[in-house]
């Protein structure tokens, strides 16, 4: 019997359309690849959780040749408010040796997160446009960037990422 934790201490039963909280999302490396945006939206969606973040930080998932889960994760807690480009360059071209060594013809996915809700601040977009400038930089496939809060999960949109 499979048995979830929601609570109740036994299996988890159908809850009403009035439940506040959402269904669980199935873990990541049960989640079919990642072959389009929609799909890596749901793998963040996943591994974040219903819940929120304590401090800034950075996400970094390695995916196989065909976005296969390689549970290759990679989180940088307490990131300043301004990213440094010269860190955020060492950190892809790690991400990158990894990808060529560990998982050739794998990619990678970016998410920034930090904790509050959905207002966007400066900090959200300099990360986004850094992250994305870097990955543009480096010679392995690298997904378009996510940014995360306590309240959503979303892709950067092409406006963030304009100066």
């Amino acid at each position: 019997m499979d048995e979830r934790l929601d609570g109740s201490g036994g299996p988890q039963q159908s809850r009403s359309m009035t439940d506040q909280t959402p269904p669980a999302l199935p873990r990541p490396d049960q989640l079919p690849p990642v072959r389009a945006v929609a799909d890596l939206d749901r793998l963040w969606r996943s591994l974040k959780g219903p819940w929120g973040f304590s401090r800034p930080q950075v996400w970094c998932v390695v995916l196989g040749p065909v976005g296969e889960w390689t549970s290759i994760l990679l989180k940088i807690d307490d990131c300043p408010e301004r990213p440094d480009v010269e860190q955020v360059a060492n950190l892809l071209g790690v991400l990158t040796s990894v990808v060529l060594d560990s998982v050739p013809g794998g990619s990678v996915a970016l998410l920034y997160a930090r904790p509050g809700g959905d207002d966007q601040h400066a900090g959200d977009r300099l990360w986004a446009r850094e992250l994305d400038a870097a990955g543009r930089r480096v010679p392995v496939d690298v997904w378009p960037v996510f940014l995360a809060n306590d309240d959503r999960v979303r892709i950067v949109a092409p406006d963030d990422l304009a100066a």
